[in-house]
């Protein structure tokens, strides 16, 4: 998901701001960069290869719930049924993270 990313921006800050680089071949290599680690990156995404076992999968669930709790506690939510469902969402997803957390650190342990 990083190497997505990466691409992604590497392509947009090329075109926003392709005014600022000059050198043609510094140029294409920055596109083709971009193009072939996303491409690449896709590709292993949607094989899952390599192969994620658990404890990788626990860390990228953590910033996966960390993300749910931020964005809970920053909504400006009016109607009280929906608050109530993003208060729900941070225990629910503070306690998951509480027990990855803990899981990761036994499997590491033992590893």
């Amino acid at each position: 998901m990083t190497c997505l990313g990466i691409a992604t921006m590497a392509i947009i800050m090329f075109v926003v701001m392709r005014n600022m680089y000059h050198n043609r071949k510094k140029n294409i290599a920055i596109v083709l960069f971009g193009i072939i680690l996303f491409a690449g990156a896709l590709g292993l995404m949607r094989a899952q290869a390599p192969i994620i076992g658990d404890v990788l999968w626990m860390k990228a669930m953590l910033t996966h719930h960390s993300i749910a709790i931020l964005t809970s506690k920053r909504a400006d939510i009016q109607d009280h049924k929906v608050k109530k469902l993003a208060e729900d969402i941070i225990k629910a997803q503070e306690r998951e993270i509480a027990e990855m957390k803990a899981m990761i650190k036994r499997l590491e342990n033992n590893e």
